[in-house]
């Protein structure tokens, strides 16, 4: 066996993390027909979107319902799963038992003050059928002992898999593998490692060829979007890794209905709502800033210098991690950038 990851398997992500572009509405017609174009490229899970509590509407992605997503269900023959946020309040007594009628993955948000919590409930999921991943929001702020403890922690349930999420965009390649090793060497060889990236430092594709190019002794779980399509700097670009495991991991992965999606479905969608690479997604990475304030500043005039100078002055006063519009207006009201 060579050095390589043997076992590599797609989430594609376009409808749930790309729905942040959009929010959420792509249309009833086109999220039946990406989910099955993206059923044809051969890619193992596609990802339709959040469950959370709200008013449910067929042409969003927001599911509060599992039999919400039926029509979707039977639109291809590959895996479908659900994400939901812990701490937002919804219940875990709504998921009915697995069946054909439900998503095959449900992937659950977890941040870190929620270990508990998201115990307690991927424990129920689990009883009821359903293959359950843990998304370790904002991974980097684990220390390696903290992680190690987690895993420990985790191991007692019959996860599917556990995630990597680099939440800032701004995991090295080396911090990254950091992370990676721990696990591979602690978590259950039964439980799935994943990777969900975010490009502010435009890393999103090397760092998943580093994970593809190390020996594994986990199914290897990677996340990808078509055009990377995701809010700010974006994800990995579903067809860039498709075409990377095809050539040197013996994928079989079919490009054309990917393209497809992007021509019919993502490109409209880029050209109103453009998301990809800038400076103030790659400012926000560098100064360990939730991205959520970039939104905030964006078309509000400051230079580049300015906004690095503001996003110092977050991270120094401690309001770099929780979005807080008070905190930032005071310094922009004080004139401290």
């Amino acid at each position: 066996m060579n050095n390589k990851t043997a076992n590599i398997t797609l989430l594609d992500c376009t409808l749930r993390d790309g729905g942040y572009v959009n929010n959420w509405m792509f249309g009833y017609k086109n999220i039946q027909e990406i989910v099955s174009l993206l059923g044809l490229s051969n890619v193992e899970y596609i990802e339709v979107g959040f469950i959370r509590l709200g008013d449910y509407n067929k042409d969003q992605v927001l599911f509060d319902q599992m039999n919400q997503l039926s029509e979707l269900i039977y639109s291809t023959n590959k895996k479908i799963s659900v994400i939901v946020e812990i701490g937002y309040g919804y219940p875990v007594a709504a998921f009915p038992v697995k069946s054909d009628n439900t998503a095959d993955l449900i992937r659950v948000i977890m941040w870190k003050r929620h270990q508990k919590e998201c115990f307690e409930y991927c424990t129920e999921l689990i009883e009821k059928g359903y293959k359950v991943c843990v998304q370790l929001t904002r991974t980097d702020q684990y220390t390696a002992d903290e992680f190690a403890t987690l895993i420990r922690n985790f191991n007692q349930l019959k996860l599917y898999g556990l995630y990597i999420v680099d939440t800032f965009g701004l995991l090295t390649k080396d911090m990254l593998l950091g992370y990676f090793n721990i696990a591979n060497d602690l978590l259950n060889t039964d439980i799935a490692i994943g990777y969900h990236s975010h490009n502010n430092l435009q890393q999103a594709f090397s760092n998943a060829i580093s994970l593809a190019e190390v020996a594994c002794k986990h199914e290897l779980m990677i996340d990808a979007s078509i055009l990377g399509m995701g809010r700010g700097a974006g994800n990995l670009q579903l067809e860039l890794f498709m075409k990377y495991l095809n050539e040197k991991h013996n994928k079989n992965y079919d490009l054309t209905p990917v393209l497809q999606a992007a021509d019919d479905y993502i490109i409209p969608i880029y050209k109103e709502i453009p998301w990809g690479y800038s400076m103030p997604y790659y400012l926000s990475a560098v100064n360990n800033v939730n991205p959520s304030y970039v939104n905030y500043i964006e078309n509000r005039g400051f230079t580049i210098q300015q906004i690095d100078r503001l996003f110092k002055r977050l991270n120094q006063e401690g309001f770099n991690i929780v979005y807080d519009e008070i905190a930032i207006n005071n310094i922009i009201d004080n004139e401290i950038i």
